[in-house]
Order: structure tokens, then sequence, then C-alpha cells
């Protein structure tokens, strides 16, 4: 039988109050401090320190480790696990590998959380070196693969595809991290499918994210200012979405990677939420719009989330 919640915060709680009077010992008198207090202290401390490092950048500081065999002129993308809900929660991570098929690029996911050369993720390794930034990455395989998914845009559509994928990257993204890292993030550990204890470790990873969204600019606006943008931004795209079954015509283009990497996070990890009524019920061609590109080149989608269902 499960132990209620009641009991689980209780025990947190003593759990928490045991490693705060061990910390004081430590800093105070150490040698009062039993065995089984001292490896609660470095246990805790190591795990925070690991969580505080990976998430908050600090493998920025260090080089990425390549492997040393690899096959020349193959892609090793390295992106987070899929989720019960998504195959990736980072919406780059959904826009790159959403490329790679539309491009019909061949690639071997490297699933973990390994950051890049620029202390983030998603990257890829290719001929022994590192790459990073899926807008840098893009442009380097069109020049490698020979790929132009914008071959049919004029000058004109190209400007209008790139105002739109820098709106959706550099503010509707903010806006998407906002609602998930600020106002929802209670519920963050079950999108993350972790143990509600890691929650406390979180708050860390919170603080720092918090802090970018403050020097960002969209962190110092209200709850309502945020929400107001993010509906801007959305019906923005659906105006111009219409009755068209891509962004820029009738066959899909790069932004629409960009586009539906951001989309995509909102249709399917934030039900409830007032992004999601704006995708499915006032701007329903945008849940179509969604739904046509999964279709289309998503097919492994359900085995995918079903083998992270598998794995929990």
């Amino acid at each position: 039988m499960s132990e209620s919640p009641g009991n689980v915060q209780g025990s947190l709680a003593a759990l928490y109050e045991s490693l705060q009077t061990s910390v004081l010992q430590l800093f105070t008198d150490p040698t009062q401090l039993s065995p089984g207090q001292a490896v609660l202290v470095a246990a805790s401390a190591l795990f925070v320190g690991a969580v505080v490092w990976t998430c908050c950048g600090g493998q920025r500081r260090t080089k990425v480790k390549l492997r040393t065999e690899f096959t020349p002129g193959k892609i090793y993308y390295h992106v987070p696990p899929p989720v019960k809900a998504i195959p990736c929660l980072t919406p780059f991570g959904m826009k790159l590998e959403t490329y790679l098929r539309m491009a019909d690029i061949p690639y071997e996911p490297m699933y973990g959380r390994s950051m890049g050369p620029k202390g983030k993720i998603p990257w890829i390794e290719y001929n022994g070196e590192a790459m990073a930034d899926s807008g840098l990455i893009i442009e380097f395989l069109n020049r490698e693969k020979g790929v132009d998914l914008n071959r049919t845009l004029s000058d004109a559509d190209k400007a209008v595809s790139r105002a739109f994928t820098k709106m959706v990257e550099e503010n509707t993204y903010w806006g998407l991290g906002w609602y998930r890292w600020i106002d929802n993030f209670d519920q963050l550990y079950h999108l993350f499918e972790v143990p509600w204890v890691v929650t406390f470790f979180l708050r860390y990873v919170r603080r720092n994210i918090r802090r970018t969204l403050w020097a960002h600019g969209i962190g110092r606006h209200s709850k309502e200012d945020i929400e107001g943008i993010m509906e801007k931004d959305l019906r923005a795209i659906s105006t111009f979405l219409g009755t068209k079954p891509y962004l820029m015509g009738d066959e899909p283009t790069k932004v629409d990677t960009a586009v539906f990497g951001q989309l995509s996070e909102i249709v399917w990890t934030a039900p409830g939420s007032y992004l999601h009524r704006i995708v499915t019920v006032d701007c329903p061609n945008l849940q179509a719009y969604c739904s046509r590109i999964k279709d289309r080149y998503w097919s492994d989608w359900d085995q995918l989330t079903k083998k992270a269902k598998k794995d929990q």
C-alpha cells in the first residue's frame, strides 16, 4: 500500500530537518557528527552539486567528450530521452529532429542529458566535432548535405519565415519557459517524470531560470501581461497560417520546424493551460497544423512515448 502524500511530506520534512542539523554541526562542531549524519551530508551535497552543475550551466566550462570512433558523415544527435507526453521536452530538440526528418537526413539519436559545447542541448557530433545551436546546425547541414527546405520561397517569403522563426524562438519560447518553470512549477515533476522529492532540487534550477527570464525582459512583466504577449504571438501565427497546410504554403519549409518545435510543446505538454486553450479552442488551425506535421514526419511518435512509459 502506498504512503499517503501527507506522510511522504512529513518524512521529507524530517529528512530536511535532519540535514539542516547535520550541516550546522558540520560547520560548528564536526566531531559531533555521527557516521550516518556524515554520510547524509556528503550524499546530499554531491547530489545538489550535481544538479546545479548540470542544470545551471556548469558543464559549459568543460570540454565536450567526443566518441573516439565514428562513422564519417554520420550525425550523432544528442537529445534528452522521450517522455510520456512528447518525444522531446525541449522545443529546440523537436525543431532539430523535425528538420532532420523533413530533410530526410539519417541520424542516430543519443539519448541523455550531456550538454554540448555551448552548455545546451540538443547538439550533434559530426566527423569527430561537436556542434551546438539548432539554427546553426541546420545551416551547417544545409551546406554539408545539399539541403534547402526553402528552395521554393521568394526572398520576401524567406524574410517572413525568418521573422516568424525569431518571434517564436526569442519571445514565445520564453513565455513557455515562464509557464513551465514559474507559473506551473509544482507540476513540473509530472512532466519530467521524476519523483516528487526532486522538486526540491529543481528549485535551484528555477532560481537560475527566473534570473534569466528577468534578464531577457519577459520576467519583469505581470502574469497577465505575459499571457497577453503569448496570446498575441499565437494568434499571429494562426492568422498567417489561415487555411494553408503549412505556414508558407502547400509544402513545409524551414520555418515550420521552428514553429512546430514551439507549438508541439503547448499542444502535448500543457493540457488545461491558457496556452492549450488558445491553440485548441481559440485557434484550432494551430492544433490541426501540429497534428499534420506529427502524422507526416513522426510515424514513430507513439512508439517513442510508449517506450518512455515502459521505462518508468
